[in-house]
């Protein structure tokens, strides 16, 4: 894998005797020509990053193809390699009366919800007395 000359884009000022250099994204040194690896390290040989699990150069940030999770270390199904592999194909024409029916099967079944509560809180009934007053206070003395 080839990197393009870094020393066109590092940036370069001088505060007092000390030299600052600034580089682009993802690069440090210098020169601006070692490769900031986020999940690998930087070989000191070419320079290049070797990424750790299956992460993809250059520098190490996202999954290689066919891999995800939080560590790219998750494949998909092994034998699904597309979605084109699944066996359950729904034709395009039917995917949006498919979708309406599940709507109206969700609305029927909230309607039966609230109106079951409904009735349920209708025919509550409050407790009779005899059930709340089985212990009469003493009779008053005077």
């Amino acid at each position: 894998m080839s990197f393009p000359d870094t020393a066109s884009f590092s940036h370069s000022a001088a505060i007092g005797s000390r030299k600052l250099t600034y580089c682009p994204l993802h690069w440090t040194g210098a020169a601006c020509d070692w490769p900031i690896c986020v999940h690998g390290r930087a070989n000191p040989a070419t320079k290049l990053c070797q990424c750790y699990n299956y992460y993809s150069p250059p520098f190490c940030i996202s999954c290689l193809p066919g891999y995800w999770g939080e560590s790219c270390d998750r494949q998909p199904l092994k034998g699904v390699s597309s979605a084109n592999d699944f066996p359950i194909r729904i034709p395009p024409f039917l995917v949006k009366p498919i979708l309406l029916a599940i709507g109206v099967v969700l609305l029927l079944l909230m309607a039966f919800v609230i109106y079951r509560i409904r009735i349920f809180v209708r025919n509550r009934k409050p407790p009779r007395y005899d059930d709340i007053a089985k212990d009469l206070p003493p009779p008053y003395t005077t």
